[in-house]
């Protein structure tokens, strides 16, 4: 037995060691594999900026000159030492003493993230940056990780520190599209950088960490702020004395701005087409090749859509600057526009400011609220079901949990329910119960089966936290989603179900004029064009003013057809709208960096907080109907010289007359206001006769008792209640019965086979007040019983 156990033991060490060594084994493959891919950087000091890559826009006209982008290139012996030091001290105060990477850095700012719960501390030193900034992507990944501190320990043995910290002060990005030190010596002081004093160097030193927040021109307390801290930095690691920091702390900032540079035009695009091309070829080829390169953006639009953000915000959103947002005015933006017939990126927005390096469109992952639902609704259409068919909007309690009193009860914003409701009203007026419900019903596993094939990536289908619950009908995702993501997917209904990736480069041309990559974007088909077709159609109620419905995005109305959806999430965290014409699908996103809800005080023309009726700051809060507002803004300029052009009806769609409270043929009862014309998939529409509503009387019920009312009730306490005239269960203004409800909850009770209990007409008459039945049989046994004793009295006379 004792041998059996050893040899056990034995193999297990060994299964052991050789899982660990295959492992080790694809670990180190893996990062052989990426440092290959990373780029050569032998000439790096000796690239040629003459060559610069040419973007160009759709219609042919210059966007940027990529590695030109306002810098001028000096030498380090032209930039003062007490600039050097200052970055030096505040950026990677271990610069002249580690190898590229430090790992004490790394273990530090790991420790603070552990405390602080989240990433708080970067353990990057100056040459990772420089790698990062001048030769890699912006993504956050592991990849990109690896690849930098390769990149970085390769700087370190190939340059020397003097020449690392010459190219990282001259790439560096520095606000207001300004790249360089000397270029930012020129802009914020109309100097060369060698003529920088001690508190200008400080200044600029302390400008990579949030560049445009800490602009002496956006924000000067800010600004001396940051400056003042970089002279104790310096102070500690003995750049300069105490003394000398603190007569410096004492100076005031004085910008004095030189030639205003021209704005980069769209530079979020430009960013992530330099990215793109940096993924295609690589750094070196992208900054020394001469490469031209063919976008998809379209530049009038994209003007339009940069105005248009522009007035929203100097108007009906409000702005504030806060430390946890980067430091940059929040609350941020995203918008982008791409034509869905041929994926083409018309217009990208990825932020508010020049400060292109976290593109929104592209990075950031948000929950999108209600705009998902139009996920929920197209599994339905797909399975059967029409913008006719009835869900009941009640509240109803799901098992989360292996306790009984573990159930999520979902509620509508405005803890109102309409009752039996057609999918067309409840997506319109985004119904959250319906969209729940509806879920339930179609199935979650189908339904991110079909928004992952429409265009949603980042659904989470495995592991602890997930996506695989009716949580998801309401937009309540474990990662979120992308504006991009957005505008691809509903791009597929505006597009009669086909699906076009989006795209952003047409061509690249090389300087001899070869063609080296020319984009032919796939098709594929997702939905059938009747299933986008309704959807569709119920999105266009989305935007509806009336009269048979209101819907929540009725400010993005365009008075053409248009279609789409808002989104809000809980605590005004997030608001969206994504909407479409037939041409454009446009997403917009609005959002705090750091998620936090949009709540802000508001302020009049002369800088004060205005107070409410309660003397407590007056505040506004940004949902999606700032969202949808903009959109429209958007969008109406965007089509103005357009022809009006309406989304296509396929054959298989016909129209039917229902009664909305129960989706089928309306019957002789079915009040005139709830007969409508739906569409319908040709085979799928009613050909039942509805029997919800039925013949009714009206009785007076007493309010003090819930009895019939007498003519002895107080006419105040009194109320007249419809009720089914054969079964005598109470129906509301639309003839739909009545459910008893659960009063904390709002759920309706059932009885031990499951089925709804309904209100009822009470049977008894009121015994509060006189004037009942009984009151009258005691009236006229009295009267008896006064004609008795008359009689009896006569009889005694005689």
């Amino acid at each position: 037995m004792s041998n059996k156990n050893s040899n056990f033991k034995k193999i297990s060490i060994i299964v052991i060691i050789l899982i660990i060594a295959i492992i080790s084994g694809a670990m180190v493959g893996s990062i052989a594999w990426i440092i290959k891919e990373a780029p050569d950087i032998s000439n790096y000091g000796r690239w040629k900026p003459s060559e610069a890559t040419m973007i160009y826009s759709e219609d042919g006209k210059l966007l940027t000159r990529l590695y030109q982008e306002n810098r001028d290139y000096v030498p380090i012996s032209k930039i003062p030492k007490n600039l050097q030091n200052a970055i030096v001290a505040i950026e990677d105060n271990r610069f002249y003493e580690h190898y590229g990477v430090d790992p004490w850095a790394i273990a530090r700012a790991l420790w603070v993230d552990i405390k602080g719960g989240g990433i708080i501390q970067g353990g990057s030193t100056l040459t990772q940056q420089l790698a990062k900034n001048a030769l890699l992507t912006h993504e956050r990944t592991i990849y990109r990780k690896i690849q930098e501190a390769y990149l970085a320990i390769q700087f370190e043995r190939m340059y020397t520190k003097k020449e690392i910290l010459e190219f990282y002060l001259n790439e560096i990005y520095l606000g207001h599209s300004v790249y360089g030190v000397q270029t930012a010596a020129k802009y914020y002081f109309n100097k060369d950088v060698s003529n920088l004093n001690l508190a200008e160097s400080a200044l600029i030193a302390g400008l990579p960490k949030a560049p445009n927040h800490y602009s002496p021109y956006e924000d000067p307390k800010a600004s001396k702020r940051r400056r003042n801290i970089i002279l104790n930095q310096m102070a500690k690691y003995g750049f300069i004395s105490e003394t000398k920091a603190k007569k410096t702390k004492d100076q005031p900032i004085r910008p004095n701005k030189g030639l205003i540079n021209k704005k980069e035009i769209a530079p979020y695009f430009v960013r992530h087409i330099r990215d793109k091309l940096i993924d295609m070829y690589g750094a070196q080829a992208v900054y020394n090749s001469g490469l031209k390169v063919y976008t998809t953006l379209d530049y009038n639009l994209q003007m339009k859509a940069e105005q248009a953000i522009d007035k929203a915000f100097n108007s009906y959103i409000p702005t504030v600057k806060k430390e946890k947002g980067y430091g940059l005015k929040q609350p941020q933006i995203a918008l982008t526009t791409i034509n869905p017939q041929n994926g083409h990126i018309k217009v990208m927005v990825g932020g508010r400011g020049d400060d292109n390096k976290y593109n929104r469109v592209t990075q950031a992952y948000r929950q999108p609220g209600s705009a998902f639902k139009p996920f929920v609704y197209a599994s339905a259409i797909e399975k059967g079901y029409s913008p006719g068919s009835v869900i009941d909007d009640i509240p109803e309690a799901y098992k989360v949990g292996k306790d009984e009193e573990d159930v999520w009860i979902p509620k509508n914003y405005d803890d109102k329910y309409l009752g039996p409701t057609t999918l067309r009203i409840g997506l319109a007026k985004s119904i959250n119960v319906m969209a729940v419900k509806l879920l339930d019903k179609v199935g979650i596993k189908d339904t991110i089966k079909l928004t992952k094939k429409m265009g949603i990536s980042s659904l989470v289908e495995r592991g602890r936290k997930n996506d695989n619950n009716l949580a998801l009908a309401l937009g309540g995702l474990t990662k979120g989603t992308t504006p991009l993501e957005m505008a691809s997917a509903y791009g597929v209904l505006a597009n009669q179900g086909i699906k076009v990736n989006p795209i952003s480069i047409l061509k690249v041309v090389d300087s001899r004029g070869n063609v080296l990559f020319e984009n032919d974007p796939e098709q594929k088909i997702i939905l059938s064009e009747d299933v986008a077709y309704l959807v569709t159609d119920m999105l266009r109620s989305v935007l509806s003013r009336g009269p048979l419905v209101w819907g929540t995005g009725w400010r993005a109305n365009l008075g053409r057809p248009a279609a789409g959806k808002t989104g809000t999430t809980s605590n005004y965290t997030d608001a969206w709208f994504v909407g479409y014409t037939p041409d454009l699908t446009t997403s917009i996103w609005i959002g705090e960096d750091a998620p936090a809800k949009m709540e802000y005080k508001v302020y009049n023309d002369n800088g004060e907080v205005v107070k409410d009726k309660t003397g407590e700051p007056k505040t506004e809060i940004v949902s999606s109907a700032e969202t949808a507002r903009l959109w429209g803004d958007y969008m109406r300029s965007a089509i103005k010289s357009k022809p009006v052009k309406d989304f296509k009806r396929p054959n298989n769609i016909i129209t039917k007359k229902i009664c909305v409270e129960s989706g089928l043929l309306p019957n002789e009862y079915c009040p005139e206001d709830s007969i409508r014309e739906e569409f319908f998939i040709k085979g799928t529409e009613p050909t039942k006769v509805g029997n919800l509503h039925k013949p009714t009387i009206e009785v007076k019920v007493d309010n003090s008792t819930g009895q019939l009312a007498t003519s002895g009730c107080p006419s105040e306490d009194v109320s007249t209640y419809t009720y089914q005239r054969d079964t005598h269960i109470r129906v509301d203004e639309n003839g739909v019965p009545i459910k008893l409800v659960d009063e904390e909850t709002g759920v309706p009770t059932r009885d031990e086979a499951g089925n709804y209990i309904y209100e009822r007409m009470p049977e008894e008459e009121c015994s509060l007040h006189e004037g009942g039945l009984q009151d009258k049989i005691q009236e006229q046994t009295d009267k008896i019983k006064d004609k008795f004793w008359e009689f009896f009295d006569m009889m005694n006379k005689q």
